[in-house]
């Protein structure tokens, strides 16, 4: 199983290369001296409360890609194939209560690989074992049979406080932890979650993929080009106040294009910046409005939509 990394924040789109999840466990249990110092940083700045230099040093720390193999970019219609395994998140515990969670998770749920602390201490990340999805049945029914085990283990999980669905999207990245008293078995020693549920009237929805994962569909440019001209008008439109209430709304909305693979992240970012610069009414706090946006495009991200 080869499990994608990437250097260089969240803006990057293409992998730096791949590493056998046996060493991701490694990473998380041993640490380097290196990783090590930018951890105790990001603690400090947020103990302090200073979220402006907690987020500049965490965009230093790797991130992977562990439930999807992609040709490229980190976009939907770029995966070639799965990995056996999801992303579970809990956030909004306290250190108290994080400590105690990731021993439950792991003791309760024999389908779990690894359970360890996230980053900020306050929250648990783990790796749960699913069944191989078959990608001979083509890409798009690869990721429907994915997220029908995602649905599943939503319905299960979202019972536990903190529980975040954001790594139902397949292209959402795990930034890299430590936990010197992480709980891991072997891969092969996990049960698999093999439960799935209907995605209902998702399942109708079409996705921007297609059966063969060289070639871009049309239908996929027109998508893209639909959340473009969507955003770039609303934006274009905003001559008054509330600005930012107009603007957080415009960049939500394409954040969840963007999650959904019609938009590549780092290119939305740069477009919803320039247009924010070229409004001659936002363009009067200019900081202060790219800052809305980027955070309502980040949030928006985490809530994939399909058209």
């Amino acid at each position: 199983m080869k499990i994608p990394y990437y250097i260089g924040g969240i803006t990057k789109s293409s992998s730096s290369g791949d590493i056998p999840l046996e060493h991701l466990a490694k990473s998380i249990l041993e640490p380097s001296d290196k990783m090590m110092s930018l951890f105790e940083a990001i603690n400090k700045a947020s103990k302090e409360g200073d979220k402006k230099r907690k987020g500049q040093l965490k965009e230093q720390l790797p991130f992977f890609t562990i439930s999807a193999i992609f040709n490229g970019r980190r976009k939907y219609d770029n995966i070639i194939d799965f990995n056996p395994i999801a992303q579970l998140d809990f956030d909004g515990l306290s250190e108290e209560e994080a400590e105690d969670f990731k021993f439950y998770l792991f003791e309760h749920y024999p389908q779990i690989v690894m359970s360890f602390l996230s980053p900020s201490r306050k929250g648990v990340k783990a790796i749960i074992r699913i069944p191989k999805i078959d990608i001979s049945k083509g890409i798009k029914n690869g990721i429907k049979e994915y997220k029908e085990y995602y649905k599943a283990i939503e319905s299960e999980f979202s019972n536990h406080k903190g529980f975040d669905p954001a790594p139902k999207n397949l292209a959402l990245p795990l930034f890299l932890s430590y936990d010197y008293f992480m709980f891991d078995r072997s891969f092969y020693e996990a049960k698999e979650w093999d439960l799935k549920e209907s995605l209902e009237d998702t399942l109708s929805q079409d996705f921007p993929l297609p059966i063969k994962p060289y070639k871009k569909l049309k239908s996929n440019n027109r998508n893209e080009s639909r959340a473009y001209n969507t955003v770039r008008k609303a934006i274009r439109e905003i001559n008054s106040s509330p600005g930012h209430y107009q603007l957080r709304t415009a960049c939500l909305i394409f954040g969840t294009r963007c999650g959904a693979g019609y938009v590549d992240y780092s290119d939305a970012k740069r477009e919803v910046e320039d247009l924010v610069r070229s409004n001659a009414y936002l363009s009067k706090g200019v900081a202060g409005y790219i800052k809305t946006a980027l955070w309502s495009l980040n949030e928006g991200y985490k809530t994939p939509k399909y058209y």
